[in-house]
């Protein structure tokens, strides 16, 4: 069951990426005159506020995949886990498709790294 608290790895690294983009987006928009303040709030705002039911399903989705994929059996640690990116990150490619917004495709980016990280995390708990 320690294994499911390595999903923090991914929670964390897709939210730092997702803000910083949100960040740099709300700063460059040429529409928008905020400052840095008013930037970072927005991107807070952002990620937080409209993201809610994306990181709820995304940590239910994450906790799913492992108690079926993960934890039974750990062999092929890292073809399960890109197994389980596929899975997830489904959704936020065909979102990526229809509305042509680049940060489901950083957030797919980040959440693939992460799982590399996590995998060298959840073999250190196995030992």
């Amino acid at each position: 069951m320690r294994i499911l608290l390595t999903n923090w790895i991914n929670v964390l690294g897709v939210f730092l990426v997702v803000l910083a983009l949100s960040f740099v987006l709300t700063l460059t928009d040429t529409n928008l005159s905020y400052n840095i303040f008013q930037s970072v709030i927005a991107a807070l705002f952002l990620v937080c506020g409209f993201g809610m039911m994306f990181w709820a399903l995304f940590i239910v989705s994450l906790v799913i995949l492992d108690l079926i994929i993960i934890i039974p059996n750990r062999n092929n640690l890292k073809t399960r886990l890109i197994i389980e990116w596929l899975i997830i990150s489904s959704p936020c490619t065909y979102l990526t498709i229809k509305y042509h917004e680049w940060m489901f495709v950083a957030a797919i980016i980040a959440f693939f790294i992460t799982q590399l990280l996590r995998e060298k995390r959840i073999k250190k708990l196995s030992k």
